[in-house]
Order: structure tokens, then C-alpha cells, then sequence
């Protein structure tokens, strides 16, 4: 199955070089900065721990695994009145919503209009400096007027995922990764693709409130991953091509892969680092 929300970090263009990388065995699958879930959705895993610490993000899962028809019924309304508007009034109809969610609590509209604006956001971001704020719409979606996240092909991915989660032993979690490494077991796999360092200061954006993405969080979780090691737990790291990341994470196995940085238009590296 393909991801079903616009999120930064997404890896979907990138999955062959991860999959290549990926232990032949294992027991429980674990991703605790599951973003867009990617690879997750990908292996389609019949046991295991979902969790992100970005709580909008968490909600969206939970309902399409609660309430799938709830969704697809916003979308069709949300459709009915988004799709006639002009680009202009599109782009004021949409910085109305996401201006809202500074000041309304965490409910099923919210959590289906969240999903909406990461569709309609520029990179799907809407979340900077602590603050939601529309950066423009995203023009790629209007071509031709077809709306992909609007139609019935999209509507059957939510089915599926729906149908997915309902029928594996999937947890879901709102928690800081450290307590999701804390329930890794011996052969367990744990698929870490956490904010970069780099990233962040160039794109200007954080991907959860309050979370500060510097060399001291890197360093905490290279100390994380020396406990997985010690536990025998299995663990896949995607990371910035850095000298830093290279110089701590110097004693693993690390990879390199190529990725289309949008914002700046041009290729650049990032790392895959494995304890196996």
C-alpha cells in the first residue's frame, strides 16, 4: 500500500534504496517517527508499533482506523465547496481553516480538515514556528482541474489502509520516541527516520510544537540506539549526509542514497546507517 498523506520527510520515492537495506528477518516491526508511513505501509506488517509525537498527525491515523466513512464524507462536502472557488478564493478559503487550528481543540473535524490542508499546503507543511499558517496552495494538485485526494481512488486507499489496521495487530501512539525504544525487543526491527538537524534550519519549519532539533537530540539518540544494540534489537536509521552524523554514527554500517531537495532544487545525499 502507498502512504496517504503529504507530510515532510516523506520517503516514498525513495523506498528501493531503503527496502535493499532492510534485515531478512525479524519479529515486531517498530517506527516511532512514523511521519506519512511510508515504509510501513509498504510491508504492510501483520505486527506492529506505529508512533509519532506529532499528536494532529496521530489523530489522523487513529480516525482512518476508527472512522474511515466519517472522513470520506468531509471530503466529499469539503469537495463540493473547494473544487468551483477561483485559485484566489481557494487559497482564502484555506489559510481560514488552517488559522482555526490555533485555536480549536483536537476533534474528528479538525483531524479530517489537518489532512485536508497537508493536500492542499505547499511541501504539506502547516506548521511553522509553533504556529499553523497556510504556505500557499499547492498548484500541482489543480492540473487539469483533477484532485487526486478528492476522488473515489483515493477514498479506496483510506478503505484499504482502514481494512489494514483493523486487521493486524497494529498499536498506535502519541509518545516521545524514547518510550517507544523502551518495548523493543531481542530480534524486534526499528525503523528510525527522524527530523534532520540541517533540514529543519533550512526549511524554517518544526515538525511538532515545542521540539528543538539540535546536535544535543542527536546525540540522545545515538544513545538510544546504542541501547537497542545492547538489547539485540535490529535498527535502520535514515539521516543527513552530514560530518557530524558520520562522525557519531562512525562504528555502523552507512549508505548513501540520493534525494530531490524541492526547496532547492537540486540532488543531494542522505545517509542509511544499520547496526546489522
Amino acid at each position: 500500500m502507498k502512504t496517504f498523506i503529504k507530510w515532510p520527510g516523506n520517503k516514498s520515492k525513495y523506498l528501493k534504496y531503503i527496502i535493499s537495506e532492510l534485515p531478512k528477518e525479524y519479529n515486531n516491526y517498530i517506527e516511532p517517527f512514523l511521519g506519512s508511513g511510508a515504509l510501513f505501509l509498504h510491508l504492510c506488517p501483520q505486527k506492529a508499533i506505529i508512533n509519532d509525537l506529532n499528536t494532529d498527525l496521530i489523530n489522523i491515523w487513529k480516525l482512518i482506523k476508527d472512522d474511515i466513512h466519517f472522513i470520506v464524507h468531509l471530503f466529499q462536502r469539503f469537495k463540493k465547496i473547494f473544487v468551483p472557488m477561483d485559485y484566489k478564493k481557494k487559497l482564502i478559503f484555506c489559510r481560514k481553516i488552517t488559522n482555526g487550528f490555533n485555536f480549536s481543540k483536537s476533534n474528528k473535524y479538525k483531524t479530517v480538515l489537518m489532512l485536508l490542508m497537508t493536500y492542499c499546503a505547499y511541501m504539506g507543511i502547516v506548521l511553522i514556528k509553533n504556529k499553523y499558517r497556510f504556505q500557499g496552495l499547492e498548484k500541482k494538485i489543480f492540473i487539469d482541474d483533477k484532485y487526486y485526494f478528492l476522488d473515489d481512488n483515493y477514498f479506496d486507499k483510506l478503505r484499504e489502509i482502514n481494512l489494514f489496521l483493523n486487521n493486524s495487530n497494529i498499536k498506535i501512539y502519541n509518545k516521545d520516541y524514547k518510550k517507544i525504544l523502551d518495548v523493543a525487543k531481542p530480534n524486534d526491527f526499528v525503523f528510525l527516520d527522524p527530523p534532520y538537524l540541517l533540514e529543519t534550519n533550512d526549511l524554517g519549519f518544526n515538525y511538532n510544537k515545542f521540539e528543538k532539533i539540535d546536535i544535543n537530540f542527536i546525540k540522545e539518540l545515538l544513545m538510544e540506539c546504542q541501547k537497542l544494540d545492547e538489547k539485540g534489537v535490529k535498527w535502520l536509521m535514515t539521516q543527513t549526509d552530514s560530518d557530524d552524523i558520520k562522525m557519531l554514527f562512525k562504528k555502523y554500517t552507512i549508505t548513501k542514497f540520493p534525494v530531490y531537495r524541492y526547496f532547492k532544487q537540486e540532488y543531494c545525499n542522505e545517509l542509511l546507517i544499520k547496526n546489522y
